[in-house]
């Protein structure tokens, strides 16, 4: 329970001042702690900054260290609206024509017409049966539906089909259409006697179909209008029939970019990693810190020697600067797009070997290595970066404990001050009536 003191009344002495002033010098030690704690939360902060650039990176070595994600291809059409097609990093440059004698359709009949959509088919149970492909699904039509409840039943019924009804502003038919193309998704009917003459060949408008094309001359079918087998790597889509060209060629400008994107997420870390040293840099960053020299050197390194074992053709090992890749001073990379440019064109499958290694020769490129090194780093279990945020953790959790350790001696040492300053206060009042007592006894006995 605090010492209820009044200040200077006896003294007159601030002893409010004088103990708030003890207090003030003892806590010096605990604004130095709190102020350590701040710079390690700094320091903890620019390491997660770290680490997200560092995750990015890898991101972007990645997407170049196999040779589907390391090169890429367009695919243009002479005519888009008989094809289309979207090239892949395993497409295989090239022309290629096509002409398209059909398109893959699924089925769509008609049942005869109704005057009432609504009126009872049949005062009994009956039994609706399609089969598509191979697969029959016997639909009970309980006795007085109507040709809207044949239409729910087909839906609510799992067969791969759909039902609706259709009028022409004189009679209802109700309509059935195949979910998937092709000719074994033909659809065959059978009723017990709901009158529906779904089985008769000339209600049905569009029969189910393979799409009929040939590809160089050679004869395709397919049960959809997409292929995505019959060229490597490149997915077709067919439009309508009619002939075209399609232009499989390597697309530079987006292997450049995917190369930009790895240089600019190299350079973000080393931006991160220059704000830290240098003259005048203070105790909230990490300059100096050996964790941060580790990332610095172990990249520096792996950009600027050989890659791995790969050589061309004479022999000479390959490195990034063949690529226009170069190291500055500061650790961050320049990249002259204008030389990868020319290695794509001269040789484009080979220079995809830079990044995405050389798999007959079972060595890997840039991308894995770079990908493999930030793993290194950035492993959640006993990664670099975890080990030092558990390091700078465990010095702010101690300092914690200290200062909440200050912070009960500081409460107990205030109730010790102001409980002796009270008793001075009463011992000086006691002194002064004292004195006042005696003042007046000595002018009486005068």
């Amino acid at each position: 329970m605090p010492v209820v003191s009044f200040s200077g009344l006896a003294s007159g002495l601030d002893t409010s001042a004088i103990v708030q002033g003890l207090l003030n010098v003892e806590r010096i030690p605990i604004q130095q702690l709190e102020a350590e704690n701040r710079d390690y939360q700094a320091k903890l902060g620019i390491l997660d900054d770290l680490g997200a650039a560092l995750g990015r990176l890898q991101t972007a070595a990645q997407d170049l260290d196999t040779l589907p994600e390391f090169a890429a291809y367009s695919a243009t059409s002479s005519d888009e609206a008989v094809a289309t097609a979207t090239a892949s990093g395993d497409s295989i440059p090239g022309t290629y024509t096509l002409d398209v004698t059909a398109l893959a359709t699924a089925q769509k009949t008609y049942s005869n017409a109704f005057a009432d959509a609504d009126a009872a088919l049949s005062a009994s149970d009956q039994t609706l049966s399609l089969t598509i492909d191979g697969v029959t699904t016997d639909i009970t039509i309980a006795a007085g539906s109507s040709l809207r409840d044949v239409a729910d039943a087909i839906n609510a019924s799992g067969a791969d089909a759909v039902a609706g009804i259709f009028y022409d502003g004189a009679s209802y038919r109700l309509q059935v259409t195949g979910t998937q193309t092709g000719a074994s998704q033909a659809i065959t009917f059978a009723d017990t006697g709901l009158g529906l003459g779904l089985d008769d060949p000339a209600n049905t408008v569009t029969a189910a179909q393979d799409a009929q094309l040939t590809v160089d001359g050679f004869t395709v079918t397919s049960a959809t209008n997409t292929l995505a087998d019959d060229l490597p790597g490149t997915t077709v889509t067919l439009a309508s029939t009619g002939t075209t060209t399609l232009t499989i060629e390597s697309d530079s400008a987006a292997v450049e970019a995917k190369v930009q994107a790895f240089v600019d997420a190299y350079n973000e870390v080393f931006g991160i990693i220059n704000a830290q040293v240098g003259e005048g840099k203070g105790e909230n960053t990490l300059n100096g810190d050996s964790t941060v020299r580790t990332i610095e050197l172990g990249l520096q390194s792996l950009v600027t020697r050989p890659i791995g074992s790969l050589t061309d053709a004479n022999g000479n090992a390959l490195v990034l600067a063949d690529l226009g890749i170069e190291t500055n001073r500061d650790g961050t990379l320049t990249f002259d797009t204008s030389a990868l440019a020319k290695k794509l064109g001269d040789d484009f499958l080979g220079t995809a070997r830079y990044f995405a290694g050389d798999d007959t020769a079972g060595t890997v490129g840039m991308g894995d290595l770079v990908a493999d090194l930030v793993d290194g780093y950035l492993d959640p279990t006993d990664g670099l970066l975890k080990a030092r945020k558990d390091g700078i953790q465990a010095r702010i959790d101690d300092n914690d404990d200290r200062i909440a350790a200050l912070e009960d001696y500081l409460a107990t040492y205030e109730e010790s001050l102001n409980a002796q300053f009270t008793a001075l206060e009463q011992a000086m009042a006691t002194l002064k009536s004292q004195q006042a007592y005696l003042g007046q006894f000595l002018a009486r006995q005068g």
